[in-house]
């Protein structure tokens, strides 16, 4: 049962036989976003940044990832992927111990003005499509949950769930007159430079932290405070576990008393009371 580990440019594939099963990890290096989130849920510490000899971020994976699945539903741009005998499945999600996010985009076409291209053109990543009977289709694996698409929309047919709820600040009196890593590193153009003065739009930052890493806001000019997880439903101690890295004590409190208010409900609609 050893774990075999690859690492290359394009992809880190982690492998495992569990007896009957083979359990393979993969984490496609053109999608990672340099964000924190499958290294503080990951239970192992097994997951981490490091800077390449050209001084790149690149994701590390060490040999103490257990391949436990707990990275793969959280992960903002579906860089990773588990796979048990070569088909797609998470049991830690399957057997309910981990919940899924919301649906990244949920778009009413009936809405749409046949002449509109609004949403299409305000996306930073590419992920909208309009075809020939415009119809609007979103590829989940560009998109990351900002919402310049819903703001840019006239018709109000978009509806963008966010991963995160939160608040992002910068402290300018922090920030290097010549720096501008934060705005070269965030994925969905939420910051920008201009004028020498260093700007955020909070409504489209999607709370990733991939600014905040000291290997790319060296001052921590930059602070991000996560409050809430939109999921839906799930629970373990490895989601336990997770909440109280990506969020805090008082975030996982909340989140303990609403799991135990959904269960105490879902046991008085068993029992019919």
């Amino acid at each position: 049962m050893s774990t075999r580990l690859a690492d290359n440019p394009l992809l880190i594939v982690v492998e495992k036989r569990f007896y009957t099963d083979y359990v393979r990890l993969t984490v496609d290096r053109s999608k990672c976003i340099f964000c924190d989130v499958c290294m503080k849920v990951c239970p192992k510490n097994a997951i981490r940044l490091a800077r390449r000899e050209d001084g790149t971020l690149a994701l590390k994976i060490g040999e103490e990832c257990s391949l436990c699945g707990a990275c793969e539903p959280l992960c903002p741009s579906g860089a990773i992927v588990l796979t048990v005998n070569g088909k797609r499945l998470n049991t830690l999600v399957s057997s309910g111990g981990f919940p899924l996010p919301l649906p990244k985009v949920k778009i009413d076409s009936s809405r749409c003005k046949q002449d509109c291209f609004k949403c299409f053109e305000a996306c930073p990543l590419g992920a909208l499509t309009i075809d020939g009977n415009h119809n609007v289709k979103v590829d989940d694996g560009k998109c990351l949950r900002c919402p310049w698409c819903e703001d840019a929309c006239p018709e109000k047919a978009i509806r963008v769930n966010p991963l995160f709820e939160g608040s992002i600040s910068i402290d300018e009196s922090k920030c290097e007159e010549k720096c501008s890593a934060c705005v070269e590193i965030c994925p969905t153009k939420a910051i920008t430079k201009s004028g020498g003065k260093i700007n955020v739009n909070p409504r489209c930052c999607i709370l990733c932290n991939a600014c905040t890493h000291l290997d790319v806001c060296r001052n921590h000019a930059i602070t991000v405070n996560r409050r809430r997880i939109l999921h839906g439903e799930g629970f373990s101690a490895v989601w336990a576990n997770a909440l109280e890295k990506l969020l805090g004590g008082k975030p996982l409190t909340r989140e303990l008393d609403a799991e135990g208010y959904r269960r105490m409900r879902k046991l008085v609609e068993e029992a019919g009371l």
